[in-house]
């Protein structure tokens, strides 16, 4: 039976009651190519929409703990999904969140997800962008925003990821963290890789699906110690990101 794990050094606050439908996923009907079904950690989905996953418990706490490195700071997120992500990025205390995410477009989503929004008491900081990646990033951009944080888990496929985190680094404090989930997929992985070229540090978590940061300035990304009980591995297109800058 799978079960929830967090690194021993990490905390993460319980907003589960803010999403009704999230639900513990069947990981042996996942079609995604890249998914780890051997890594024995709850996937969370939502009832309606049982192939995409949240990220689960271990990679919440991280994402909160490196935001919570920015609190004060404003934030950028692609990718959203139902909003779980965003709810723990301004449970962190970043002072705005721009949450890039098209499924916003849609009126009875943006309902739900500012309802969970609006249940961790961050309506005000929560900045709903209901378009798409790398185009709303430039917009936004160029009219002066900038971002100290930035969590990257939007489109998936080909050169978007790489794309997406090419467009943010843009627009980005001097001191500054982006945060990927999924370097499962070697697209993904190909988004770090591409900022550890431009000269950030970069480094990569092992959980079920693999995260990464890549980090410039006086910051450093949080520890985090994996689970013990699993047998990990990771894929060739991550190895050499995971030897450190």
């Amino acid at each position: 039976m799978s079960t929830d794990y967090v690194s021993d050094n990490l905390a993460l606050p319980d907003l589960s009651g803010h999403f009704p439908n999230m639900v513990a996923g069947d990981k042996t009907k996942a079609t995604w190519p890249y998914f780890r079904k051997e890594i024995d950690h709850t996937w969370y989905v939502d009832r309606r929409d049982p192939q995409i996953g949240f990220i689960n418990k271990d990679e919440a706490a991280i994402l909160y703990a490196n935001a919570r490195l920015f609190a004060g700071k404003s934030g950028l997120e692609i990718g959203a999904w139902r909003g779980w992500s965003s709810c723990h990025l301004l449970a962190a205390g970043l002072k705005t969140l721009h949450i890039v995410e098209p499924k916003l477009a849609d009126a009875d989503w943006r309902r739900e997800f500012a309802a969970a929004v609006e249940g961790v008491g961050a309506s005000d900081r929560a900045i709903f962008v209901p378009g798409f990646s790398p185009a709303e990033v430039v917009r936004l951009g160029e009219s002066g925003w900038r971002w100290s944080f930035a969590f990257i888990d939007g489109d998936h496929d080909a050169d978007a990821p790489k794309i997406d985190a090419l467009t943010t680094s843009r627009f980005l404090e001097p001191t500054a963290m982006i945060l990927f989930h999924d370097l499962a997929s070697p697209y993904v992985a190909a988004g770090l890789r591409a900022l550890r070229g431009q000269g950030w540090r970069t480094l990569v978590y092992q959980t079920a699906q693999i995260m990464g940061a890549a980090w410039r300035g006086d910051i450093a990304p949080v520890r985090h110690t994996p689970d013990p009980k699993q047998k990990w591995r990771l894929p060739d297109h991550v190895a050499d990101l995971a030897k450190g800058s």
